[in-house]
């Protein structure tokens, strides 16, 4: 069976990632896509054996996060192989993920480590290219707890690389009908 973690268990396991790394030096900085937003905004049911980690948005030293994941019992993106009971820090790059521009908002500090997430319009703009059934329950609870603002979606849609921006725009259909 595979290793599942919620959103407290991975809480925990980012306390645990944040004690194993020195206290001393500057911010650790990570940028939280995916499923973290509703798995750290307490989406009930919702789980995930990794959390990725947007590049373009975090500033970490490679060689110490990957220590500190090691210590902390986590896999440090793991290109060849996975261990089906640890879960794992997952490095993203743009392309094929796309999230439009943002500035990064703040969620939570713990010691030198600082987590950070994309506002929810951009995430649910990423979530409307692959439009999976856990996509588009990730999508109900961020436009019920969050709102977003359905014509900021529509913009960052229309910023997509065209194979992108066709998915999404005809995904968005899913989120009008949340939102009417």
């Amino acid at each position: 069976m595979l290793f599942r973690s919620t959103g407290a268990e991975w809480l925990d396991a980012l306390g645990r990632l944040a004690r194993a790394l020195d206290p001393h030096g500057p911010p650790v900085r990570l940028c939280l896509i995916g499923s973290a937003a509703c798995l750290l905004g307490g989406m009930d049911g919702r789980s995930s054996r990794d959390l990725d980690i947007w590049k373009p948005a975090s500033d970490y030293d490679r060689l110490e996060l990957a220590a500190a994941a090691e210590a902390a019992g986590l896999l440090f993106d793991p290109r060849s192989s996975l261990e089906p009971d640890r879960p794992y820090l997952q490095l993203i790059d743009p392309m094929p993920t796309e999230l439009g521009p943002f500035e990064p908002v703040f969620l939570e500090r713990l010691g030198r480590l600082h987590l950070y997430r994309p506002p929810v319009e951009n995430l649910n703009t990423a979530k409307l290219i692959r439009c999976e059934p856990r996509d588009l329950a990730d999508i109900r609870f961020l436009v019920a707890r969050h709102q977003p603002d359905l014509d900021t979606i529509r913009r960052l849609v229309g910023s997509l690389s065209a194979g992108n921006r066709e998915r999404a725009r005809e995904n968005l259909v899913y989120l009008e009908v949340l939102k009417s």
